[in-house]
């Protein structure tokens, strides 16, 4: 499972408005779900539940929330730009800018898995970071992922 295969511009969504993680994870199933023939609070519920657990922020304002939804035929990713950060964390004291959300069918642990390591290996890079956090539309974000994977060999 190769992470570029599943962004789509259409997951890619900029500039949403959240004045908490509640709001960001919420604004992002909302525009996420429709597509995917999910129920956008059966979505934001099982990140929400998930990010209990344990932050899903990896540091310099970006976050992998994660969770495996039931009906789901194939993991998606939603990618979301917010207007201005939103605390992340056990404290909301992690400043999160730009979410990678992660969503699985419960059947495909290993693949969920795998697509999570391929995101954090890419967002070890500071250059798509920054190019990722100033881009100026879908495409843009689409295309340094996929130039960033391909060079990571993903």
């Amino acid at each position: 499972m190769k992470i570029h295969k599943l962004i789509e511009p259409e997951n890619v969504f900029l500039d949403l408005d959240a004045d908490d993680i509640s709001s960001a994870l919420a604004v992002v199933s909302a525009n996420v779900a429709p597509a995917l023939g999910l129920n956008d609070k059966e979505v934001v519920n099982a990140l929400l539940e998930r990010e209990a657990l344990g932050s899903t922020s990896v540091g310099d304002g970006f976050a992998i929330p994660h969770c495996k939804i039931q009906g789901l035929k194939r993991i998606a990713i939603a990618l979301a730009r917010l207007s201005g950060p939103v605390g992340f964390g056990p404290d909301a004291d992690q400043p999160v800018s730009f979410l990678f959300v992660v969503l699985s069918p419960p059947d495909q642990p290993a693949a969920h898995l795998q697509v999570l390591s391929q995101i954090a290996r890419v967002l070890k890079r500071g250059d798509l970071r920054a190019e990722l956090l100033v881009a100026v539309d879908r495409n843009a974000v689409v295309d340094a992922i996929c130039r960033t994977a391909d060079s990571e060999g993903l």
